[in-house]
């Protein structure tokens, strides 16, 4: 098998020190860290780094099957050693070897329409084209990162990784607006994939580009990031809208015995969808128009008035919605859900009154609080 390799040497003042901070950083990351004839080896998803002590130098060599895991790996190595150095003191960074030359990140995907659909009047399916699709086919991250560039472009321009193995960003007139989704369907030998977009006008850019999109139109997509579906005795799903179609993929992909629920708020009976799920599954259907102003939120409603046998089979709780309904939620579930035995992933995809860079900010804001 070939193997793909790349070196590069960086200055700094104490260059141990920064190789300890490294190691500690790309563990947490789920690198495995060890010695060996006197350097330290970090293999991390399939590709590798050996890295040696200098005078006042870090050199660095990585190697990967294929150009994909160098570039990952070289990113890892050079991005870290930039953050990781003090203050003013980020050494220049230059690679020799494969993989050298401007190119898009590793994880990233030009995706091309070729469809839309029109499910109910607020959400609509686009189908794309793409190459190399194998690495989003997976239910344990369901999330993907779509770039979607601004109206008018007459070219798309992506981000990429230069000379150095740092991302360099288009200029803020060119640069595309990320935002989260969730991949509805995928068939990698087919090079094609669906991703269904609730549509709220031009309020932001993806229920923009979902409106406006025509087959030919390109965006860009990495991934895939997140966590989704785990092995449980039973199921329960509660979403919006925004979760809707995570939960309409994993019910799909459940396995043909499996029980649960899953119950689903849109805004009424218009909004509903035919959903593929095991027998054993109930789908319902909760509806704002029917709920009074000043009522809890019809999720949180909906899960208190759930009755479950305390000693019964074990639980799995997936949960998407608006960051209050999030909130009172993940509270009530830390009530009722049995520890060491049942498992949640309850999360806020949107927060009222907030754009999404705004809700993001703030979700990270809270994590680094504790």
């Amino acid at each position: 098998m070939t193997i793909l390799c790349a070196e590069a040497r960086f200055s700094l003042a104490d260059p141990a020190a920064l190789l300890r901070a490294l190691c500690e950083h790309l563990v947490e990351h789920h690198a495995t860290v060890s010695e060996r004839e006197g350097a330290t080896l970090i293999v991390l998803d399939g590709s590798k780094a050996v890295l040696r002590l200098a005078k006042q130098e870090l050199l660095a060599r990585v190697e990967a099957p294929n150009l994909a895991g160098l570039q990952a790996m070289k990113l890892a190595i050079a991005s870290h050693v930039v953050e990781l150095a003090p203050a003013g003191s980020a050494p220049a960074i230059g690679w020799q070897g494969d993989g050298s030359g401007p190119s898009l990140l590793p994880d990233f995907r030009v995706l091309t329409v070729t469809d839309t659909e029109t499910l109910t009047p607020h959400m609509r399916r686009i189908r794309f084209h793409g190459e190399d699709l194998a690495r989003f086919d997976t239910l344990e991250a369901l999330h993907v990162r779509l770039f979607i560039p601004p109206a008018g472009l007459a070219e798309p321009v992506w981000p990429m990784l230069s000379e150095d193995g740092l991302i360099n960003q288009p200029p803020p007139e060119q640069r595309p607006a990320v935002r989260k989704y969730t991949i509805r369907e995928i068939d990698v030998a087919a090079g094609t994939l669906a991703i269904d977009f609730v549509l709220h006008g031009d309020t932001g850019p993806g229920s923009a580009f979902a409106e406006r999109a025509r087959a030919g139109d390109r965006i860009g997509m990495a991934g895939p990031g997140g966590r989704g579906l785990r092995d449980a005795e039973r199921y329960l799903f509660l979403a919006d809208e925004t979760g809707l179609p995570a939960v309409a993929r994993m019910l799909a992909n459940l396995p043909g015995a499996a029980r649960g629920l899953a119950m689903i708020e849109v805004a009424d009976a218009q909004e509903e969808q035919v959903l593929q799920a095991p027998a054993g599954v109930t789908v319902r259907w909760l509806h704002r128009d029917q709920a009074e102003s000043d009522a809890a939120p019809q999720l949180l409603a909906a899960f208190e008035a759930l009755d479950w046998d305390q000693d019964g089979p074990s639980l799995y709780v997936w949960a998407a919605m608006e960051h209050e309904a999030f909130r009172q939620l993940r509270s009530a579930t830390r009530q009722r859900l049995r520890p060491g035995l049942d498992q949640h992933l309850i999360v806020s995809y949107w927060r009222n009154g907030l754009s999404e860079e705004q809700h993001a900010l703030e979700k990270k804001a809270a994590a680094r609080a504790g």
